[in-house]
């Protein structure tokens, strides 16, 4: 949820609130989706490709194996569905989103933070590697979070101040060293990792013994999710903003000013102050925000205790919380009054709609028992929570061509029929909030999207082997004639792979040199790299390894294999081919400096159609997961970097046989070649009996510019989320 400006606060007072701390020999607790998204950001990647999952799921790696190193044990928590009220802070996201995904290219990807597509996913793909328990949440993990830390004294570690009032150890991910670090203790040797931890007692003893159970109206005044800090505007007028030398803007100082007001009441004498600022229609609501805040700061009730094998505790916390009997204060009442920002009769009436619309009224999205389990233990895809609560699915902004339809678009059928999964076939439509140009819209995915139910049994009670049957019964529909007996002779983590580039070639304009890219990165990702390593500086790769690769380049290979024969046993593959094949493709990992030289030659068409295979890659992932998991599941670090893969692409457009042409560029790699010949094999037989084919594109025009963005700004649809009927 976040306490707006209560981050950069603390961060200016780091050595008054945050003591210096050595993370080791401990649990620790870590907030999901925060963990994610910090360790992405210090990532050198380059999001304008669309994602390199396999260097993500590398860092990812190594973070936990220095957790590991300095024995400390993770317990991860992720949130789930949005909470209805969060959906306005959703919106006004996206269209920030939107606004820097419009101008990422190469030159500008250093300075946008813009996510890939898929990076959450691999984030969970390394924790089951390295079986670290998680879970997930039904709505928000904060409370969550909080409350198991408390019930395990241990740390937190996030990057969100919401954890700056919970009563926990807190540990701020951008105080943590990285790397752990040798230390004694006690005559004792280990690893730690050096970081500042804060504890509430800090700050309140910092405030003269300030009460922490005030804390939480704090969040409330200073705005969240719950409530925005204008409903609070007589409140803040008439108190004396805190003086400072350096220079700090507006919240800053209302931070301040609030820790000092705060001294001096109670819990009930600052609740009873605060209604009494407030018109007559606002006080519950803005009552029971403040209650549900308090309680949620205070929670003892962990969900997440049984999903970790932890024993629960018995207590239990109820809030004594009471509506004071007040009534609307006078300007002159007891918080310190100013002559600034005196609102007349005329604003007060003037701003009493928008004040209405600022205070949220809360309703809590109830979902059964049943479904929260599946939920919990990752049996319904994160993608599809939205859908089933709100009947809402918000698109995902990704390097895409902004001047083409959202990519998304293609996967409409495949949302669809996860939605009528979900909510047993039983209504007309669900939401889709979509890119249209450089803003969003929503969109009524009707029954045009969707197919016949297969079977006329709740989804409560549907067995294992009936729901493996809902997704057979989506492939006969949307693809036709699928043999799955030749998919069957694949590698096993490449069924769904092979299943979504044909969905991809039926529903989507695909160049046949976009297949093929995507099949090296696959062979190079799972296969090369598993018998080479993971090595990326091609240069530094054929120095360490040139005595070898030229006695290797020297022997004249071959195998016995016919025609018809298929190698597609990847356990088959040679070392030494994979050698000689890693060092001419090691270099399509970089992106060449002709184009950040010429920017207007990064080919955002191509970059779209392979935006496109991830959504559809994704939501035939997700609907794999939501039908109990017929197919093993794609390991998108295995198979998907965007730079290897545009490099590839580029190099293929021009290749009247793209096998012929791979197969000279990395002559002597046999077993490396055999073995992509074999699935492009297979590929063009499920083609031919399918009846599909792929597409020869126009020769590419030259980019004269992007639409001025303050003008397509404009196209941001004011007001969409009250438009959104739930």
């Amino acid at each position: 949820m976040g306490v707006r400006g209560l981050t950069t606060y603390v961060n200016n007072n780091q050595d008054v609130f945050m003591k210096k701390y050595y993370l080791h020999d401990t649990n620790l607790i870590i907030d999901g989706h925060s963990l994610c998204a910090q360790l992405y950001r210090l990532l050198n990647s380059f999001s304008a490709f669309g994602g390199e999952y396999d260097k993500f799921a590398s860092s990812v790696k190594t973070f936990f194996k220095n957790l590991r190193k300095c024995n400390v044990k993770p317990y991860v928590i992720f949130d789930g569905c949005h909470e209805k009220k969060k959906l306005r802070t959703v919106f006004s996201r996206l269209k920030s989103k939107l606004g820097g995904t419009a101008r990422l290219d190469p030159v500008t990807q250093d300075r946008l933070q813009i996510f890939p597509f898929l990076f959450r996913d691999v984030f969970k793909d390394v924790l089951n590697d390295l079986k670290i328990n998680y879970t997930v949440c039904e709505f928000e993990a904060d409370d969550d979070i909080a409350s198991l830390a408390r019930h395990m004294n241990c740390p937190v570690l996030s990057y969100d101040s919401d954890f700056f009032i919970y009563n926990v150890l807190y540990i701020s991910f951008n105080t943590l060293e990285m790397k752990p670090k040798p230390i004694e203790e006690n005559g004792v040797k280990l690893y730690a990792m050096e970081c500042k931890i804060y504890k509430v007692q800090y700050l309140c003893e910092h405030f003269g013994g300030l009460n922490e159970e005030l804390l939480p109206l704090l969040a409330t005044l200073l705005g969240n999710d719950y409530v925005e800090k204008k409903v609070f505007r007589k409140f803040f007028s008439q108190l004396k903003l805190h003086k400072s030398k350096k220079k700090k803007n507006e919240q800053q100082r209302s931070i301040h000013t609030l820790f000092n007001w705060l001294q001096k009441e109670t819990l009930d004498s600052a609740i009873e102050k605060i209604l009494g600022r407030l018109k007559k229609h606002q006080k519950n609501k803005v009552f029971l925000t403040i209650k549900r805040s308090v309680e949620g700061y205070h929670n003892e009730n962990c969900q997440s205790l049984k999903y970790f094998d932890i024993p629960s505790s018995n207590c239990t916390q109820k809030s004594c919380l009471k509506m004071p009997n007040v009534e609307e204060k006078a300007d002159n009442s007891e918080v310190d009054s100013t002559d600034e920002s005196e609102n007349t009769d005329e604003d007060e009436e003037g701003s009493q709609e928008d004040d209405e619309e600022a205070v949220i009224d809360e309703k809590l999205e109830l979902i059964p028992p049943w479904l929260a389990e599946k939920i919990r233990r990752g049996q319904i895809p994160y993608t599809y929570l939205n859908l089933y609560v709100h009947h809402l699915h918000v698109c995902n902004p990704q390097a895409e061509d902004f001047t083409e339809k959202d990519c998304f678009l293609c996967t409409l059928p495949i949302l669809r029929y996860a939605f009528d999964i979900l909510t047993d076939f039983s209504h007309d439509d669900c939401v889709y909030v979509c890119r249209e140009n450089y803003g969003y819209k929503k969109i009524i995915v009707g029954k045009e999207h969707a197919i016949p139910r297969p079977l006329d049994v709740p989804f409560e009670e549907i067995n294992d082997e009936q729901l493996k049957l809902y997704f057979q019964h989506f492939l006969n529909l949307k693809l036709p004639n699928l043999n799955l007996a030749v998919i069957e002779m694949l590698p096993l983590n490449f069924h769904l792979f092979m299943i979504s580039i044909l969905y991809w070639v039926s529903t989507c304009s695909v160049p046949v040199a976009h297949v093929h890219s995507l099949i090296m990165s696959y062979i190079t990702l799972e296969v090369i790299d598993e018998k080479t390593g993971t090595a990326r500086g091609s240069y530094l790769f054929n120095n360490r390894n040139a005595k070898k690769l030229e006695e290797l380049r020297k022997i004249p290979t071959s195998i016995a294999i016919s025609d018809d024969e298929l190698f597609l046993n990847k356990n088959k593959v040679k070392y030494e081919d994979c050698l000689i094949a890693a060092s001419i493709i090691l270099k399509h990992f970089e992106i060449d400096d002709s184009i950040r030289k010429r920017p207007k030659s990064y080919d955002i068409k191509k970059i779209h159609s392979f935006a496109q295979f991830q959504c559809i890659l994704h939501q035939i992932n997700s609907l794999n997961i939501l039908c109990g998991s017929p197919f093993e599941m794609t390991r998108y670090s295995k198979c998907y970097n965007g730079v290897l893969i545009y490099n590839i692409a580029l190099k293929l457009e021009k290749q009247a046989d793209p096998v012929k042409f791979l197969q000279d560029y990395i002559k002597g790699a046999t077993t490396v070649i055999l073995f992509y010949k074999s699935i492009c094999s297979v590929y063009k037989q499920l083609l031919e009996e399918m009846n599909l084919s792929n597409v020869q594109w126009s020769k590419r025009k030259r980019n004269r510019g992007k639409k001025d963005l303050q003008e397509d700004q404009s196209f941001f649809i004011k007001g969409f989320e009250a438009d959104v009927i739930i």
